[in-house]
This record gives structure tokens, sequence and C-alpha cells, in this order.
């Protein structure tokens, strides 16, 4: 039956850029394999979102996987979570896992795995009927390098077509990241939108980028980002989604049906920067404040920028605060490049702590920390270790 024409609503889910055996430089190896679990957790997810949502199929717009030289235990335990997905799968080859010679997504362990099951790998361009009156079209990459004109002459060549007609690219837009300098590999947005208004296209489906994004002027160009999060809060303001979309039967009088996206919650992880201030013990009990709030802790990172005029005291303090969200988080750090802490010594701050030959390397240290000279900061950064130390053993 033609869905287009019947006045039901098509439903399906819209995901990319999985980047399944991502690894991130921060993570230790503990942290490491719960975030590795995780992103493999949100895509089975997405099998049990479509059932809960009576959504028909899954679409991947690119990267399922973070290279083509993946360790095979991802792939196995990739292939194995695809072979049990309750709707069918269709996978873009994205600039991650292109389809080359060493293509993971033609392997013979992932391959032989989701045969005869719910996954297509779109390896070609010719449209791929999910069901009578749905398809699915995609411009899939070959190599990691981009080819810009595939995709206008996918569009060029599409017929009309009475079906729901659903398009998967992967790569960025002159919309979203060209401004105005669009790079000559982006994806055009005016195309896009031309094969929508013309009725060619129903949907676009975009990954590449790791936010939820919507692209144009219209609701039926969209970046689902990644179901897991894969960069911080200031740049990557929305990852952890899929997209639920619905897409009605086209009007009465002949129009386009209505398109409803929503976003879906799939992602745990949270990765955070947050910049402050520190004057004041104030401050830093304000800063406290905020990290200690955060609940899922082993699953969050911080990077912390920090900027003020301390003394000695309030820098052990920050230390040893620092020391234990690194136990408390999955990684917790200063950003070198945002952190300025100036340290205000005074001998005075170890009065008892400390006599002799040590009393006289703290003044010779104050000296160099008070002074504009390139050792000032490493000799605040050690008055402060001494503190921590000194100040531990008469606790």
């Amino acid at each position: 039956m033609d869905r287009r024409r019947d006045g039901g609503m098509i439903r399906f889910l819209h995901s990319a850029d999985w980047q399944l055996g991502m690894t991130r430089r921060f993570l230790g190896t503990e942290s490491q394999a719960v975030y590795t679990a995780d992103r493999l957790a949100a895509v089975a997810s997405l099998g049990d979102l479509a059932v809960e949502n009576g959504a028909e199929f899954v679409v991947v717009a690119g990267d399922a996987f973070e290279d083509n030289a993946v360790p095979r235990s991802i792939v196995l335990r990739a292939a194995e979570v695809l072979a049990a997905f309750p709707v069918p799968v269709l996978i873009l080859p994205g600039n991650h896992d292109p389809l080359d010679v060493s293509s993971v997504l033609r392997c013979r362990d992932f391959s032989s795995a989701v045969e005869g099951g719910a996954v297509t790998v779109l390896c070609d361009s010719e449209p791929v009927e999910v069901r009578p009156g749905i398809e699915v079209v995609g411009v899939p990459w070959t190599s990691k390098r981009p080819d810009p004109a595939r995709l206008p002459a996918l569009l060029g060549d599409l017929e009309p077509t009475d079906n729901l007609r659903v398009l998967l690219a992967h790569g960025g837009t002159d919309e979203v990241y060209g401004g105005d300098s669009p790079s000559v590999e982006a994806i055009r947005v005016a195309d896009l939108e031309a094969a929508v208004g013309s009725g060619l296209i129903d949907y676009v489906a975009l990954g590449d980028r790791h936010s939820v994004t919507r692209v144009g002027t219209g609701d039926r160009i969209w970046y689902s980002g990644s179901p897991e999060t894969t960069a911080f809060d200031d740049v990557e303001k929305a990852s952890g989604h899929a997209l639920l979309v619905e897409l009605g039967a086209e009007g009465a009088t002949g129009g386009p049906g209505s398109c409803l996206v929503t976003p879906v919650r799939t992602g745990r992880w949270a990765f955070c920067a947050i910049t402050a201030e520190i004057e004041t013990d104030s401050d830093l009990d304000a800063l406290a404040e905020v990290v200690d709030a955060v609940r899922d802790k082993p699953r969050t990172v911080l990077k912390l920028g920090l900027t003020g005029t301390v003394d000695v005291a309030l820098r052990a303090r920050i230390d040893d605060l620092l020391e234990r969200w690194a136990e408390l988080f999955a990684a917790a750090y200063l950003r070198e490049r945002l952190t300025h802490l100036v340290v205000r010594a005074d001998d005075s701050d170890f009065a008892g702590m400390v006599d002799g030959y040590a009393e006289r390397a703290v003044r010779d240290l104050v000296g160099l920390a008070a002074s504009d000279g390139s050792d000032s900061e490493d000799a605040g950064n050690a008055l402060s270790l001494l503190y921590r130390l000194v100040d531990g053993g008469t606790r």
C-alpha cells in the first residue's frame, strides 16, 4: 500500500556517527573500557527505541565505525548487536569507514554476522526499498577523499516517485561549516532544499556533525548527531541523541505531508568544559558546588580553565580538589591554555611549619614567585606542593 496516499504516518530513527572503537586521549584504561562499551550500548538502545516508538527502520548517515582498522572485537560485538535488531538498519559508509579495499563494512567478520538479517549497507546510490511505499537512497563514501560531485549528480538523476524517499548523506554543509567562504567539498544546502521543495526527497538524514542540528529553513534536513558524547560541551552542544522522524502522507490537495522531528536521548556521557575565576575561598566553594552536583561522575569528564591570584593555602586547596575529582570522575584536568593561577606567597604562610634549610628554601621560592621571571609560576606551584605536604603532616 502506498503510505504517501493512505493517510498514514511513517516513523523511523535517524542516527549517525556511532564511531564505534573511538578512543579519547584523556581517558584512562578503566574509563576507556566503559566508554567503549557505552558507545555500543547507545547503538543497541536504538533497537529498543524503534520498538517503543513504532519506528519501522533505522538509518545511519555515515561513520558507524571510527575507522576501517578498528579492533576485531569491536567489529564482532557491533555485528552481533546489529544482527539482533528488531527493525531494518540501513548504513551509509562515511569518511571514517569508507567503502575502500579495507572497508570494515565489507569484511567477513561483519558481513557474515549480519547476512540475512536486518542490516543493509548502502554500497551505491541505487534506491533501497525498505518496504512498498518507502525507499532510502544515499551517497556512500568510497574513500577518505570527498567527492563533491556525487550528491548533485544523484539529485539530478532522481525521478519523481509516489514513494516516501529518504536521502542519506555525510559531510559538512556550506551553511553549517562554510560561513562566508564555504569549502568546495561542502554539501550545498540550496541543492538539498530544492530537492525537498520539488518533492524528490521527503527527508534528508545527514551525518558528520556530532550535535543535533537542523539545517536550512525548513524541518526536513537534519544532523542527528552522535548517539554518545564525543567532544566537550563548549563545542558539541547536543550530542547523545537519535532523531525520531515522523513523515505524514501528502495532503488532499497534493501538497507535502507533515514532518515532525523529535530528539530522543541515547547517551550517558558528558564532557564538561568549565571556566572560573578563583580569587577567594568563596569562589572555590562555588566551583566545588557545581562540580559536586554532577550525578554520574564515572561517566563525566571535566576540563577546567581557572584564572586568578591566590595565596598558597588556596592553591593547595585547589590541587587537593583536583586530585579528588580525578579519582571521582572519568577524567578531570586543567586546561593549560586557559589556566593561569598566580600564587601570591608570603613567608608567614609557612610560619611554624618549616625551619632551617627548608625555611631558607621557602624564602627563596617566595622571592621567585613574587617576581615577573620565567620561573615565577613554577615557584608558586612548588610552594603550593610544599604547603600541602607540610600541612598534611601537621593535621
